[in-house]
């Protein structure tokens, strides 16, 4: 079997709802549990299912527990300790946004006049944009009394933002700060304006989306064999007939950069995006926690028909193993 990595994009509880539908499709179809990636990289809402993964937590019970079914009893144990899956977080309020825009800071200003080719425009807003006062650590602590000694499971990556600069730090990757599990999380999924932003290391971070919804080629570097990515903010092909179709397509095509990236480098890449019904069931507010069900669903039935391919079980057969390529197929 050849080395895989894990790709979870950003997408609130909807987008994790969304990781859990097709992770669960692609154990069951496939006999490949996605907690045995060699690596996992997650963005915001990724960086909660890719630290559940990683604490041992297996797609069927996230895909139970986002849709308030039957957990194993070793979901249990593990999900039992997380509280009820409803966040009662408060309405978005856009008069802080509106009112609270500061200047960049001259650090940022600068690296924009070095290199304005290498400025992302949502990185850019994020060292303007005032800082959010609903506090995501309470929610994401619990998570520090599940690992092990080493304080970091191993083979785990948390993309973050710097709010000073709007640089992308990948948490969990040798030479970035050191942060605690609950922290890192935190800091990935702490949307600007919102959420307050997460201090690690004397430096306050934010939503690792604001630099790309998927973060795939954080993994370029690593010669991996075959890289599954799990993108809910994109639309495949990058049609999307829904209000939030435009952002949708911007996504894919930061996806589609990413993977090209990664296959440059000799790397092979599935990508699972929402598409038709899934794109209607997700709807346009990632927070709303009343469709996260029917999203596992969705999402389970349309990875289903894309693993029917037989054009997929070849690609399975040969980076992954036969026995896999077989059930597949």
């Amino acid at each position: 079997m050849g080395k895989i990595g894990l790709v979870l994009g950003a997408g609130g509880i909807v987008g994790q709802a969304y990781h859990a539908g097709v992770l669960a499709a692609l154990a069951e179809e496939t006999g490949w549990d996605p907690r045995t990636a060699d690596v996992i990289v997650g963005s915001s809402a990724g960086s909660v299912t890719g630290a559940v993964l990683r604490l041992g937590g297996s797609a069927p019970d996230l895909a139970a527990f986002a849709s308030d079914r039957t957990l194993s009893p070793e979901g249990e144990a593990l999900f039992g300790a997380f509280g009820p899956r409803e966040r009662d977080f408060p309405p978005f309020d856009f008069s802080t946004i509106v009112r609270g825009w500061r200047a960049p800071s001259p650090r940022a200003a600068l690296r924009a006049l070095r290199r304005p080719w290498a400025v992302r425009p949502a990185s850019a807003a994020i060292t303007m944009l005032p800082a959010g006062r609903v506090d995501i650590t309470a929610h994401t602590s619990v998570l520090d009394a599940h690992v092990d000694g080493s304080g970091w499971p191993d083979g785990l990556r948390v993309c973050a933002v710097r709010r000073s600069d709007g640089r992308r730090v990948v948490l969990g990757r040798p030479g970035a700060p050191e942060a605690s599990l609950g922290q890192a999380v935190a800091a990935s999924c702490a949307i600007p304006g919102y959420f307050a932003p997460v201090r690690i290391g004397g430096r306050e971070y934010v939503d690792g989306g604001a630099h790309s919804p998927t973060n795939a080629d954080v993994l370029v570097r690593d010669r991996l064999d075959l890289v599954v990515v799990v993108s809910p903010m994109s639309a495949r092909a990058g049609r999307a007939r829904t209000p939030d179709g435009l952002m949708r397509l911007a996504a894919h095509r930061a996806l589609r950069r990413e993977v090209a990236e990664l296959r440059a480098a000799g790397t092979e890449v599935l990508c699972f995006e929402p598409q038709g019904r899934a794109l209607s069931v997700m709807g346009v507010n990632a927070m709303d926690e009343t469709r996260s069900g029917a999203v596992v669903d969705v999402a389970a039935s349309e990875t289903r028909c894309r693993l029917a391919d037989p054009r997929l079980a070849v690609r399975l057969d040969r980076l992954v193993g036969r026995r896999l390529a077989r059930r597949v197929a």
